[in-house]
């Protein structure tokens, strides 16, 4: 029996011990990996495959000494206590349905930043360098929850495990992407489905409007082929989708994505941009 269908059968009640359970599983059997993220312009590890350990540290892009431990799991009790409240079980409405829990759970931006958390608030909390290291030590993931700090990489992260222990084979994956001319060091994941891949990105998202007006944010999903994975993760192949809108439920292209794994930066010179198809059904 797996996961999704134990939720369907189980009782509110046993909620919690079936999410502890598979939470123990797929740390047990998870790869064992010790930092995943940007150092000195280099990605470790820029393609990791299910679970991320408990014990990982991730180690972000654009803050220096800083990096932070992977132990936190109360967002995955929480996700599944929201399906099993709303008996979503099917898994193309469950990765729908991540773009608002990401944002309820990190909050909305502005409140502090990744700096000040992870950083700052060590620093002026110690005396000696000493402590101030290990005060870096205790940075954890939910150290943002709630604060408007979380940027690509934690939501990524977040992604990662819910899809992990949801039984859906994922990626984590770290580079950079080209939203419409503008560049930067992204995460984002990688979900398998029945004959293909799906890119999502939780960080810059898909508006959905309704006459005219926004209603809501979605994932952006680009289609992968089973070729076309194998070169994006093994070869660095850099792969581009149409930009899009969902209006009135159709597809209203804004533009060209590019997305590349490893590397900080995307040579366009390299690139043949073409028009790809994308999932929105």
């Amino acid at each position: 029996m797996d996961f999704l269908q134990k939720m369907s059968e189980c009782k509110p009640e046993e909620v919690d011990t079936i999410v502890k359970e598979a939470i123990e599983a797929a740390d047990a059997n998870a790869t064992k990996v010790k930092c995943l993220g940007f150092e000195n312009g280099l990605s470790k590890n820029s393609v990791f495959k299910g679970f991320i350990p408990l014990n990982t540290r991730i180690k972000y892009s654009n803050l220096g000494l800083a990096d932070y431990g992977m132990q936190t799991t109360d967002f995955i009790y929480e996700f599944m206590h929201f399906i099993k409240d709303k008996q979503i079980y099917q898994k193309k409405i469950l990765i729908d349905a991540l773009e608002p829990f990401v944002i309820d759970y990190f909050g909305l931006p502005g409140k502090m930043s990744r700096d000040t958390i992870f950083d700052d608030i060590p620093f002026q909390n110690t005396k000696t360098e000493e402590e101030y290291f290990a005060a870096l030590e205790n940075n954890k993931l939910v150290d943002l929850k709630g604060k408007g700090a979380a940027q690509c990489t934690e939501r990524s992260a977040l992604v990662q495990q819910i899809l992990s222990i949801l039984g859906m084979e994922s990626y984590y994956c770290m580079g950079c992407a080209d939203i419409n001319g503008q560049q930067e060091p992204h995460c984002f994941n990688i979900v398998k489905r029945k004959k293909d891949y799906a890119l999502l990105d939780y960080s810059v998202t898909v508006n959905l409007y309704k006459d005219d007006n926004k209603e809501r944010y979605r994932p952006f999903i680009g289609l992968l082929t089973n070729e076309e994975f194998s070169d994006f993760i093994n070869k660095g192949n850099i792969k581009s989708f149409d930009d899009y809108d969902i209006v009135n439920g159709e597809q209203k292209k804004k533009g060209t994505r590019m997305y590349v794994v490893g590397k900080y930066e995307i040579e366009k010179e390299n690139v043949n941009i073409e028009s790809d198809k994308i999932m929105t059904k």
